[in-house]
């Protein structure tokens, strides 16, 4: 993040001692006096504005690297899109919203005060796994708001220090493994998915035959597996953030619904439960992938080709995963995604037509 440089005006004043040999014929105001010119309270009005300007540009810096963290979740070096995005997570879970900017917010801090590095920090690099501990704490953590507040807080410090250790560790982007290893950890220990195991089969069964799946729920189910991203379940939300996307590259955004899309037909070719795929479930890990190719790779028909290869492997690649998580009471998260794309990430001039961007930007301007 950004760190604003504080600036402290030191007046280095002699204090003239009282034991002079004009001691005694010295005004009593003069024991105490300075050989500096003493300070004007206008000279002290403008030390207060400077330190109060300062204050302000740093607020304003974080500020700024909080929400270009939140537009990172899906590769987006953007505080506008990031901004968009918080407004679109508020509409389908307001609570969600600001767990995911007080992650968000926290993992940037941590970032800042043990020193690494400025410019990854502006850019959202440091906070955008803390945003995600702040979205799955939402869901699946305390309901009790201040526990909830401090798993937040906590996971979001443990995301930044992790990840700078990844970013020695690995010769690749990092994705979100920081973030799997924090939540998976703690929701290990919760296992919230335990409960939904444990409810009588005839309240299954009961809620199973009064919820019916229509057309209009797979039309949407795209939108779902965007939002599921951030752990919402609200096809606005994804339209939303699809919005937010196509504001910084139309191409990504067509990435991101796209990569949904194959996520959801492969589920429905696996003989996947309807509801876990128009819940978006299928969806999240495959828009991810396909926007990493489009984000990190050079514009071609290859890498078209390996965006949605790699949306397909992601979406069968969390069918094998569920089930296994599942009965230790806890979700997959974006681990289908991270071994996807790492995966593809190797093809890196080994393919013809398949080369990394220097600068990885967008589909539009990555050559």
């Amino acid at each position: 993040m950004i760190v604003a440089r504080r600036v402290a005006q030191r007046h280095h004043g002699r204090i003239r001692s009282p034991f002079s040999s004009n001691f005694y014929n010295c005004p009593q105001s003069a024991f105490f006096s300075s050989s500096s010119p003493p300070k004007s309270e206008q000279d002290d009005d403008k030390t207060k504005t400077k330190q109060n300007t300062s204050i302000t540009a740093t607020n304003k810096a974080v500020i700024d690297a909080t929400t270009t963290s939140l537009g990172q979740v899906i590769f987006l070096n953007s505080s506008k899109s990031g901004t968009a995005i918080l407004a679109s997570l508020a509409i389908g879970d307001p609570t969600l919203a600001v767990y995911a900017g007080l992650g968000a917010y926290t993992a940037t801090l941590t970032a800042q005060s043990i020193g690494l590095n400025e410019q990854s920090c502006r850019d959202g690099l440091f906070g955008y796994n803390g945003a995600l501990i702040g979205c799955v704490t939402s869901v699946f953590g305390p309901s009790f708001v201040p526990v909830g507040v401090a798993y937040t807080m906590l996971g979001a410090s443990a995301t930044s220090v992790l990840c700078a250790s990844l970013n020695k560790a690995l010769s690749q982007p990092q994705w979100t493994w920081s973030f799997n290893v924090v939540a998976l950890t703690s929701i290990l220990r919760m296992k919230p998915l335990e409960a939904v195991a444990e409810t009588p089969a005839t309240d299954v069964a009961a809620t199973s035959l009064s919820y019916s799946v229509g057309v209009m729920d797979f039309v949407a189910s795209p939108l779902v597996g965007i939002s599921q991203i951030f752990v919402v379940d609200s096809a606005l939300t994804g339209a939303g953030i699809i919005g937010s996307i196509g504001m910084y590259s139309p191409k990504l955004g067509v990435h991101a619904l796209g990569g949904s899309t194959l996520g959801c037909l492969v589920g429905l070719l696996f003989g996947a439960d309807t509801s876990d795929v128009v819940h978006g479930l299928w969806g999240y890990n495959s828009a991810l992938a396909s926007m990493a190719v489009g984000t990190f790779f050079v514009h071609s028909r290859e890498a078209i080709a390996l965006s949605a290869g790699s949306a397909a492997a992601s979406a069968a690649l969390f069918g094998a995963l569920q089930p296994v998580f599942g009965s230790l009471g806890a979700p997959c998260l974006t681990l289908p995604f991270c071994a996807v794309t790492s995966a593809c990430y190797l093809l890196d001039g080994q393919v013809p037509g398949l080369r990394l961007a220097k600068e990885p930007h967008s589909p539009e301007k990555n050559a």
